[in-house]
């Protein structure tokens, strides 16, 4: 058995995996307060990262466009599709505090989370086994951060709801 760069590369992508798998699993399944005033960070850091990787894919030699614009629309589908079973599978609760929610995940959230997280490293396994080079792995990234930056907008979309129908005063004002 060989152990070369790939096989390093292999590993430290599990690991990666394994270690969001973990983290999602202890934020999940715990009760937390989202509030209105930081629910758009991470889709808003995500939003600007997509943009910036799919304009990059524009300049860099060997990305085709077309291929890498379509792995971000089938992205952004499985995202927004994703982000609406999470936010079924979570239950919700009136926070103490004004525009705020208590929320809860379920093992359904975090499995939800994981197969749409495998899905890239399916690709990845598949392409890699079919001799795809660093050009298609970028297209097929592009996908993968479409995926988790439209599951991220349409969870906050819809948390944002949550919080209006559990909290209604505090949401009017909103920094």
């Amino acid at each position: 058995m060989t152990n070369g760069p790939g096989t390093n590369s292999t590993w430290i992508t599990l690991l990666i995996a394994l270690v969001v798998v973990v983290r999602f699993l202890f934020r999940e399944l715990r009760q937390r307060t989202v509030r209105v005033r930081t629910l758009w960070i991470r889709p808003g850091i995500l939003a600007v990262l997509t943009a910036l990787l799919i304009a990059g894919g524009f300049v860099i030699p060997h990305v085709n466009a077309g291929v890498m614009l379509l792995a971000a629309l089938v992205g952004a589908v499985l995202g927004a599709i994703t982000g609406v079973l999470v936010v079924r599978s979570t239950s919700f609760a009136p926070a103490n505090e004004r525009g705020a929610v208590l929320a809860k995940g379920s093992v359904v959230t975090v499995v939800i989370w994981v197969v749409a997280l495998l899905l890239r490293f399916i690709a990845r396994f598949a392409f890699a086994g079919a001799g795809a080079d660093q050009a298609a792995q970028y297209e097929l990234n592009a996908g993968l951060i479409a995926l988790v930056t439209a599951a991220f907008v349409v969870v906050a979309i819809l948390f944002h709801r949550e919080i209006d129908r559990l909290s209604p005063a505090a949401t009017t004002r909103t920094l």
